[in-house]
């Protein structure tokens, strides 16, 4: 199935998406130089109007491109949308719409996918379809259906030349550090774009995501907090999967109805337990997300969704990271081994005394709440501005480490989760049974 050829509706190619991407900076730029020549002469209140109507426009074609171009640039989209601490409101109201869906492609060009894949139209392969997604995203977009026995199914359906689209991403991304003055750091940044990159390219990759959907369920059967959507392969292929339909509220319809603190207290508590768990005990981290992938469903547990981004840690990622979860925020000299033990720190390195009093500033500020007593404030965003501008000076330091580019990812978009519930979470007591 894989040979034969679709339409697509994803532009291919680094030229037209350089270009589709080029096109939509020029807009907001010019945009913004005639908001500013407009509000010269004006008074308060119609600068700030100006301002406003400036910035929901821009947010709106940077939407409109990114969800165009999906793959990468839509993936890009998708982890500013968590940055609510950082970005203006209009950016983060319009970035968050890409969580969940992005314009979806046509209906008859989806047709044309399954029965590629299948062998049979979705008339045929399903007692009944949903012509329309319900949710589309970066690499393709699921339908509602159901097959003859009644179950109903979630049905993702691969947008045709999305792995070329990542291809000549990442070729322009590769081409842009070629030209920055990375200095001696340029590997390591580059071993990061490389794990990127590759976990990327293995979303697109639908059987893998369904034996990963598997393993999660097998290590989570006797866990009553949460579930995993059963897989469905005689209807599944390396660009189809078909999937239990899990009911279930998102994040921003369950703020909706106004939970108790309590509530909102117990599903952080969860889903930390359960990040704790996969980084110290599975080896296996869920590490995509992004608030569109967790649903909160009537029994209180919490349904995971999209497996496609799944980091497996070898054994000594593992026991390093025990060692710096274990180890006092105090011990200075204990922590630095374990930096130089990863290759995260060489003392020899140009930047070396910068570099370490990061390292230090990153675990005082993170895993310092692990070593406290009493519930952490997740809700208090001048700590997630702390912890995203700390990162940023790391990543200006020149200190990036491939392990560790999935793993800061999950922990910050959880630790944003955290932050839109509003949050109070005993780290100490969570992260406890684990070491």
């Amino acid at each position: 199935m894989r040979g034969k050829r679709t339409p697509s509706e994803v532009p291919e190619g680094a030229g037209r998406r350089l270009a589709r991407a080029g096109m939509a900076g020029a807009g907001v730029l010019a945009r913004t130089a005639l908001a500013e020549a407009r509000k010269v002469g004006a008074g308060p209140a119609e600068r700030e109007a100006i301002d406003a109507a400036t910035r929901e426009a821009n947010a709106l074609q940077i939407f409109d491109a990114m969800g165009r171009l999906k793959g990468a640039f839509l993936k890009v989209g998708q982890l500013l949308s968590q940055q609510s601490h950082t970005l203006p409101e209009a950016y983060v109201r319009r970035l968050a719409e890409l969580q969940r869906q992005a314009p979806p492609m046509h209906g008859t060009l989806a047709r044309i996918q399954l029965r590629n894949e299948l062998g049979r139209p979705p008339e045929e392969a399903f007692a009944a379809w949903e012509r329309e997604p319900f949710a589309a995203a970066s690499l393709g977009q699921v339908h509602r259906a159901r097959l003859a026995d009644g179950q109903a199914v979630a049905v993702k359906i691969q947008y045709p030349g999305i792995e070329r689209a990542l291809a000549s991403d990442f070729r322009l991304l590769r081409g842009l550090l070629r030209t920055a003055p990375l200095g001696d750091r340029r590997p390591e940044l580059e071993r990061a774009v490389d794990e990127v990159e590759r976990h990327l390219a293995q979303e697109t990759d639908y059987r893998r995501e369904a034996d990963r959907l598997e393993e999660f369920a097998r290590l989570l059967a006797e866990d009553e907090g949460f579930r995993v959507p059963r897989v469905f392969r005689e209807l599944s292929t390396g660009r189809v999967l078909t999937m239990e339909l899990l009911d279930g509220r998102h994040v921003s319809e369950l703020l909706a109805e106004g939970p108790p603190q309590e509530e909102r207290d117990r599903l952080a508590t969860l889903l930390l337990d359960l990040f704790c768990r996969q980084t110290l005990v599975f080896g296996l981290l869920h590490a995509d997300p992004h608030p569109g992938n967790f649903l909160f469903l009537p029994d209180g547990r919490v349904g995971l969704l999209d497996f496609g981004c799944v980091k497996r840690f070898d054994p000594g990622f593992l026991a390093i990271h025990r060692r710096l979860m274990e180890t006092p925020v105090e011990d200075e000299a204990a922590l630095v081994d374990c930096y130089r033990e990863i290759g995260l720190f060489d003392p020899a390195a140009d930047r070396a005394e910068e570099q370490r009093g990061l390292l230090l500033a990153l675990q005082r500020l993170d895993a310092g709440k692990y070593h406290r007593a009493g519930h952490f404030d997740f809700g208090d965003a001048g700590y997630l501005r702390a912890l995203s501008a700390l990162l940023q000076d790391l990543l200006r330091a020149g200190l990036t480490h491939p392990e560790f580019v999935l793993y800061i990812r999950t922990k910050l978009g959880l630790y944003n989760l955290f932050h839109q519930l509003g949050a109070r979470v005993d780290c100490r007591r969570v992260v406890g049974p684990y070491l």
